[in-house]
């Protein structure tokens, strides 16, 4: 039997478009004599659109593509994903059609950090066995599994880097590809279709990819395909591109020289190409040579629009301003105020200049500065949309070495990735906002990234200090404790609480950053706690862990 089995790249909302994808592809299908074609989930509308699924009219509309695909069954057994729309009733659903015949099997109900099913659709027992070719075929979502010849499985399954790939059972699997929004959270879905039959993978599509193959599921055989970070990344930029804004316009970038700022312009230029994207830099009398060397040089390896323009007069200015208008003396104040006074002025040129372009700002913060709140509220915190703010700083320094073997050259300054010899780790530049004379990033690289990781899964206080009771934590980061001389109790404990008292103080920050590329099924950006780093059983746990001796 040929089956077409589509890895589609859902346009959220687009439904006329989606369509009319889905009939060129079912006329191609056709053309090479398939038996079936199979679409994934919501292949019409999309899956994360919230409130859009309580408008009864757009409802309506949504459902009525489906008597569509109904009628182009005729020669051709069709699958996909779609809401079923009646009385004000919303099913989300899977549809079999074959010469005019339908089955549908209803999605149960599901709740995750991102979605909550129950809010917009009804769930049903509606399923039944299809008996179509000689085999007997049984109507899935996600990895359900029921007693059948052949499971066909839908989904709109985000990439998770938590998440290992796992086949079983009988079953065509269909996951759709591109970026859906949920609010702040930009979901990357990460394709991916395959084959699983007898204890054997058939056929599997690369992953973040828009494609469609025909399978013989009796004879060919495949090989599992890697999930790389870099592709999830470029697709996710591509599709929210696509879908948010109405044409191709211009990025802009603050190209300080470090190495957010420095992988942030080559994604963008990887994913939209270097017409759209213009660099800025713009030091004050506290920045490097060195950073604004590197800026210039990633500019002209990217071959973007680049200007470079000092501050340090609006600066000046500001602080007089102050003086003379409301009578505060910035240089007399804390060192904060003035850091923030710089931060706020490079985010209000940005926002300035992007206005002047008819484009947008885009953000650089990572998962560790936006958990900490290691920025700065309109200024380096603004941006439509932030690339790499799930991605710990241990991540990015990978990535960046996978941008310049991509591109075949150094477009992320080497000088700012760190290098290990004789179990020391080597900085050429230490990570710096670059605030104010010789400052350095407050984080323990390494560390605090294994430890935001493990409160972003849910680690709590009371759960660290069991797992370093029991020495389980100095197992796998007892390198790192020893390296940055936390390696006694007290003084794990005051790093400790540095860190989630900083999480909590600065939770109202992360509720006003920009949408987030999220590559995690479980986050830390837009949470208002520390996942529950101070609830009452924590504190509970922790008084009984704190007496044990």
């Amino acid at each position: 039997m040929k089956i077409a089995i589509v890895t589609m790249m859902v346009k959220p909302k687009k439904c006329e478009e989606n369509f009319v994808y889905m009939k060129q592809r079912i006329e191609e299908a056709k053309k090479a004599q398939a038996d079936m074609i199979v679409f994934g989930q919501n292949a019409i509308s999309g899956y994360l659109l919230s409130e859009d699924w309580m408008d009864d009219a757009w409802c309506r509309y949504v459902d009525s593509f489906n008597e569509r695909l109904i009628a182009m069954s005729d020669d051709i057994a069709i699958v996909w994903g779609n809401i079923r729309y009646r009385n004000k009733r919303r099913f989300n659903a899977a549809f079999f059609a074959y010469q005019g015949n339908t089955h549908m099997r209803v999605k149960k109900n599901e709740t995750t950090e991102y979605v909550d099913d129950a809010m917009y659709f009804e769930e049903s027992d509606i399923n039944s066995a299809i008996e179509f070719k000689d085999m007997v075929f049984a109507l899935n979502f996600g990895k359900e599994l029921q007693l059948a010849d052949m499971n066909i499985n839908l989904d709109a399954h985000p990439y998770d880097m938590d998440e290992e790939s796992t086949y079983h059972g009988n079953i065509i699997y269909a996951n759709v590809c591109g970026a859906q929004n949920s609010g702040k959270q930009v979901k990357v879905m990460e394709g991916g279709s395959y084959i699983y039959r007898n204890h054997e993978l058939v056929y599997q599509a690369a992953y973040f990819t828009d494609t469609m193959d025909i399978v013989d599921i009796h004879d060919t055989k495949d090989t599992p395909k890697e999930k790389h970070i870099l592709d999830a990344l470029l697709m996710g930029i591509k599709s929210f591109d696509a879908s948010v804004f109405p044409s191709s316009m211009p990025w802009v970038v603050g190209l300080s020289g470090g190495l957010d700022s420095s992988v942030t312009a080559a994604l963008l230029t990887m994913a939209l190409g270097n017409k759209r994207i213009y660099g800025y830099n713009m030091p004050t009398g506290y920045n490097s040579t060195k950073t604004i060397d590197n800026a210039e040089k990633e500019a002209n390896a990217l071959k973007i629009a680049y200007h470079k323009g000092s501050i340090q007069k609006m600066v000046d200015d500001m602080k007089d301003q102050f003086m003379e208008s409301f009578g505060f003396d910035v240089n007399g104040m804390p060192s904060l105020v003035q850091e923030n006074l710089q931060a706020r002025i490079r985010g209000f040129v940005l926002n300035g200049i992007s206005s002047m372009l008819g484009g947008v700002v885009v953000n650089n913060a990572n998962m560790v500065e936006a958990s900490l709140g290691y920025c700065t509220l309109y200024g380096d915190s603004i941006g439509a949309l932030s690339l790499i703010g799930d991605l710990d700083k241990v991540t990015l320094f990978e990535i960046a070495h996978e941008i310049n073997a991509r591109m075949g050259k150094e477009v992320v300054p080497e000088n700012l990735l760190p290098k290990f010899k004789d179990g020391k780790m080597i900085w050429d530049m230490m990570p710096s906002a670059e605030l104010k004379d010789a400052q350095k990033d407050p984080m323990k690289w390494f560390y605090h990234d294994a430890l935001l990781n493990k409160i972003r899964l849910g680690a709590t206080k009371a759960s660290l200090l069991l797992e370093y009771r029991k020495k389980t934590l100095q197992n796998e980061l007892g390198e790192w404790m020893q390296y940055y001389h936390i390696d006694t109790e007290e003084t794990f404990l005051q790093d400790l609480d540095w860190l989630l008292s900083t999480m909590k103080r600065n939770a109202f920050k992360r509720l006003q950053l920009p949408p987030c590329i999220t590559l995690h099924a479980k986050t830390i950006t837009g949470r208002i706690s520390t996942q529950g780093g101070y609830g009452k059983d924590d504190e509970g746990m922790l008084k009984k862990i704190m007496k044990i001796s």
